[in-house]
């Protein structure tokens, strides 16, 4: 069967030469450790003449995940192709696809998560010997033909190293997880983005705009072209900014951390489990909240990939007055929930405390327990606002 490629063009893009407003490693922000370890394994390869090894960047949407990949193909050199994942709709997408590609090509495969199982073994044998099997003719008459592949670079990218296919996991030569932004990365992103848009963007708004994109650029961006668009001018103030998120809808978080001021249980419990979210984030995490499931359930699932400490985190938030204490019983319920999942640690947080028959429990069952006190902390320690200071 052939590609639907071969009549939609578009859904491919192939750059030889990659195109003007992409940055190089230097201008990159954020990220430093990341781009280090990218910059040094491309010259490791190019220095030999050799094609680097295939790489796998974990991050969320928005992290910039496709900016970093442009920027390695433009400092190797060799040329870029981009797909995303789920677009390749039947296995002759997929062969068309790597039959096609040049040598020491850079294929930038974005979700490759969503690539359908009957691509995922027929990939895996380009990515370790370079051999691509292509079905010639159809039903009973089809025959499977195998072929060298030209060497190339794949450059994947996926949310969370688990949600990668795991046959594809030992292949990559270098896995690497995006970090999470800084207040003034984000604010120093927003700046460049305004200037790029020739717009003057003041401080306050900057800061408002980074408190919004969850940290995110590329939800920043498309923030601040709504903004850009709303006040119809060549500058946009801090007013000009809490005055355009309201009649545009855009709420301001209430984790920003210039704007949010109040009492933790103030929030409602979903904006408290987001909170946890966005600051499990800042220390190194890929977290989401999860569905509710009822007492005894998880709340937020996180993965941290570090070598010892790495591996699979499940959170409880309870959202609690002062005087009502976390109890035994309640800790049991999360237990056994962490327990059945296999996860590395629980970690139970609240914006109360824990009774003595509790923290007796939490500390022979292994769990964490994270108090309002403790809490408040870790929200000053990773730039986000100590609530009880206000």
């Amino acid at each position: 069967m052939a590609s639907k490629f071969q009549d939609t063009p578009g859904k491919i893009s192939d750059d030889n030469i990659v195109e003007p407003g992409i940055q190089t490693y230097d201008e990159i922000i954020g990220q430093d450790n990341l781009v280090a370890r990218l910059k040094e394994f491309g010259e490791f390869f190019t220095s030999r003449g050799g094609t680097p090894g295939h790489i796998l960047l974990i991050g969320e949407e928005g992290m910039g995940k496709t900016t970093i990949a442009t920027a390695f193909a433009r400092e190797t050199g060799n040329g870029l192709k981009r797909v995303d994942g789920a677009e390749l709709e039947i296995l002759g997408d997929l062969t068309a696809l790597l039959a096609n590609l040049k040598e020491k090509q850079v294929l930038v495969l974005s979700n490759i998560q969503q690539l359908r199982r009957n691509m995922v073994s027929i990939l895996r044998d380009v990515m370790r010997n370079c051999k691509l099997t292509i079905n010639i003719g159809q039903g009973a008459s089809a025959r499977r033909h195998t072929v060298c592949a030209t060497p190339f670079t794949l450059l994947a990218t996926c949310p969370r190293k688990a949600d990668c296919p795991p046959e594809l996991l030992g292949e990559f030569t270098l896995s690497l997880s995006l970090e999470p932004y800084s207040k003034a990365a984000l604010q120093t992103i927003a700046a460049r983005i305004a200037k790029k848009s020739r717009i003057s963007l003041d401080a306050g708004a900057a800061d408002l705009i980074a408190g919004c994109c969850d940290s995110r650029p590329g939800h920043l961006e498309s923030i601040l072209q709504r903004l850009i668009r709303a006040v119809n001018g060549n500058a946009i103030t801090t007013d000009d900014a809490q005055q355009a998120f309201r009649a545009c809808g855009i709420s301001v978080p209430r984790d920003a951390p210039a704007r949010w001021v109040g009492d933790l249980t103030d929030l409602s419990g979903i904006d408290f489990e987001k909170l946890i979210v966005t600051l499990l984030a800042r220390m190194g995490f890929q977290a989401g909240v999860t569905k509710a499931s009822g007492d005894g359930g998880i709340d937020i699932e996180a993965t941290l990939d570090k070598p010892i400490v790495g591996g699979r985190y499940l959170f409880q938030c309870k959202r609690f007055a002062p005087d009502n204490l976390v109890g035994a019983p309640t800790l049991r319920d999360f237990f056994g929930a962490v327990t059945a999942e296999r996860a590395v640690k629980g970690v139970f947080i609240t914006t109360s405390n824990f009774t003595v028959q509790a923290r007796e429990f939490g500390q022979k069952a292994g769990l964490e327990l994270i108090n309002l006190a403790q809490l408040q902390r870790l929200l000053a320690e990773f730039g986000l606002v100590n609530l009880q200071a206000q």
